[in-house]
């Protein structure tokens, strides 16, 4: 079969026979044969990764990406699938397929996973695109800011006396070069961070590809395993008598969609506090084949590297709707408040708070298990008016989780409770002006 034939191209012969072997087998016996095709799909799998370029056959980049053994498996379904096979450009979200290459290719950092990286420290790189993007945002921002000033100050004329329009136009002015000075301080920030980055880019040693060693393949699959979970449906391949129990599949553009909402939902997750510069600077977002069950961190930062993108998981295929994504961001805030409180996450902030609470309310066990099953509350439900949190956790994630003032005045025409909390921020505003 030609698909097969392109499928398992540069594959060992005898990987090859075994697996064709093993895959006749199920085919005739699945619930006999399954878990020992199994076994040999993943043989095939990190096997195919490790050959993986951009320019390998679409039926590996499938396999890699899906799980699509052979296309006869999804009759019934192809139509639901369709999407994952279009080009979405996105600097953040990624298929597993596209996440390999890319780590091969140096644009995005290797992920840290001790198991299999025993110097990742050392094999730590340095991407600065994030930065690079914020710094030629802010420069052309304030470039419109200044056309604005010039614009103003060509008010301010008169033969006599200035007017009252012109006074009001000095008020304008001064706000304008206050806006002006607090826009340089960011764009200052940000530039003294890209060059200490740069500088530690230019101080790396310099590797040949053949010292490089790919080990990302392997995290994937410690990924897919979490993804699926212990009780999940570990038959790695997509099927349709498993996809059945899919409801919702997370194409690139369907998140693409999910992070312009999330933005109003919860932007704070979406971006980073460097030096007082609020950055946009989301997680890498890996989507990773299997019937999955669970979204989470796999790491806030990269490495020892507080400037860095973190990376979040979230199954390609669904069995509990969109509720991984979010899953996933809730854990990815918990890790980052405490990597980024440099060992005070007890005392402060909102990990501080929210630790509190626990402790006050005599909660035992892991206090980010709660932290995820409450900020899923928060940004499925209470978003919606729906009050599923108790009143100190709605304040504190009022507080440090903020919706976008659209959604917190929609809020406080629904309750009592939502217009108290917002009545109360815009007492604080006005205090502050």
């Amino acid at each position: 079969m030609e698909y097969l034939d392109k499928l398992l191209s540069g594959i060992d012969d005898g990987l090859k026979e075994e697996f064709l072997k093993r895959k006749k087998l199920q085919e005739e016996n699945f619930n006999e044969y399954k878990d020992s095709f199994t076994e040999i799909f993943w043989d095939v799998y990190l096997n195919i990764a490790e050959l993986l370029e951009e320019n390998s056959p679409m039926e590996q980049r499938l396999f890699i990406r899906a799980g699509i053994v052979d296309p006869r498996y999804l009759a019934k379904d192809w139509d639901r699938i369709k999407e994952i096979v279009k080009l979405v450009q996105s600097d953040t979200v990624f298929y597993a397929d596209e996440w390999i290459i890319a780590i091969k290719k140096s644009k995005v950092p290797p992920s840290t996973f001790e198991d299999v990286i025993q110097d990742s420290m050392q094999e730590r790189q340095i991407d600065p695109t994030m930065f690079e993007k914020e710094y030629e945002r802010r420069l052309f921002e304030r470039s419109i800011e200044e056309e604005k000033l010039k614009d103003l100050v060509k008010g301010i004329q008169g033969k006599g006396p200035y007017s009252k329009g012109v006074y009001v136009i000095f008020d304008e002015v001064i706000k304008a070069i206050g806006k002006l000075k607090k826009m340089d301080s960011d764009i200052k920030n940000l530039k003294e961070v890209l060059d200490s980055m740069h500088e530690k880019q230019r101080n790396l040693p310099l590797k040949s590809s053949s010292e490089k060693k790919l080990t990302e393949h392997l995290v994937v699959r410690q990924m897919v395993k979490k993804a699926i979970g212990k009780f999940g449906i570990q038959y790695p391949a997509l099927i349709s008598n498993y996809f059945k129990e899919i409801n919702q599949v997370f194409t690139k553009s369907f998140v693409n969609e999910l992070i312009e909402n999330f933005k109003l939902i919860d932007k704070t997750s979406l971006t980073r506090n460097i030096r007082g510069t609020e950055v946009f600077m989301p997680p890498y977002i890996i989507l990773v084949p299997g019937y999955g069950e669970m979204g989470f961190c796999w790491e806030p930062i990269e490495g020892l590297n507080i400037y860095g993108r973190g990376r979040i998981v979230v199954p390609l295929f669904s069995r509990k709707g969109t509720e991984p994504f979010y899953q996933a961001f809730g854990e990815y805030r918990w890790k980052l408040e405490k990597e980024l409180s440099f060992g005070r996450w007890m005392e402060e902030g909102l990990t501080g708070e929210y630790y509190r609470y626990l402790e006050n309310n005599k909660y035992k066990g892991n206090p980010a298990e709660y932290f995820v099953k409450d900020y899923l509350l928060w940004v499925t439900k209470e978003v919606a008016g729906i009050q599923k949190l108790e009143k100190p956790v709605r304040e504190i994630f009022w507080r440090y989780i903020p919706f976008d003032d659209s959604i917190k005045e929609k809020l406080a025409n629904v309750s009592y409770i939502y217009q108290q909390l917002w009545e109360k921020d815009l007492r604080k505003r006005r205090s502050q002006s």
